[in-house]
């Protein structure tokens, strides 16, 4: 009788441990995943493809996260910079494809590209870098609103020459970094 007791017992402890668990995970919520901030993502140009890097728009089978490159060129603080990490070799064929952009720039009849091209600064490192060539386009002030891709801007005024100016970008540019900047004084 002590035997069968302390049998019963055990089951009992046993069945209380087994449901326990149940009891209590009915009781905490499951913890909820913090929120995932939406990407902006930006379509190449109409006749181009995204630069490397680039991140193609959501839902496509080429979508995937690269890091070093701008999800978009506006800069909404009134001022900013792009910088084209280029190789070496290709430094030259990068310096006639940015004589394209400032043609594109002169040729713009938009109003907004008109206004864009009169603060839109193209500067050369002056220092020697061991790995690339880097290339600083400036703005300032920038138009909070406009899109500073040097590649919409050649698709709008030379639509015919962005597809190979585009293949060109994309065998010279290592990486292109965005900064949005502040005026302190």
């Amino acid at each position: 009788m002590t035997h069968t007791l302390h049998r019963l017992g055990g089951i009992a402890l046993a069945s209380a441990l087994v449901l326990m668990p149940a009891r209590s995970a009915a009781q905490v919520p499951p913890p909820v995943p913090p929120p995932v901030p939406p990407t902006t993502t930006q379509a190449p140009p109409p006749g181009a493809k995204p630069l490397p890097g680039a991140k193609p728009p959501a839902g496509t089978e080429e979508e995937k996260e690269e890091p070093g490159v701008p999800a978009d060129y506006t800069f909404a603080s009134g001022a900013g910079m792009l910088f084209f990490h280029v190789q070496k070799a290709r430094a030259a064929d990068f310096e006639a494809i940015l004589g394209r952009i400032r043609t594109a720039l002169d040729q713009a009849e938009v109003p907004m590209r008109k206004q864009q091209a009169l603060n839109w600064k193209i500067y050369k490192s002056a220092e020697a870098s061991k790995d690339a060539a880097i290339f600083v386009f400036m703005f300032d002030p920038a138009l909070t609103t406009a899109n500073y891709d040097p590649l919409l801007l050649l698709a709008e005024v030379l639509p015919a020459e962005v597809q190979p100016i585009y293949d060109r970008l994309k065998e010279a540019v290592i990486k292109i970094e965005r900064m949005g900047l502040t005026k302190i004084r």
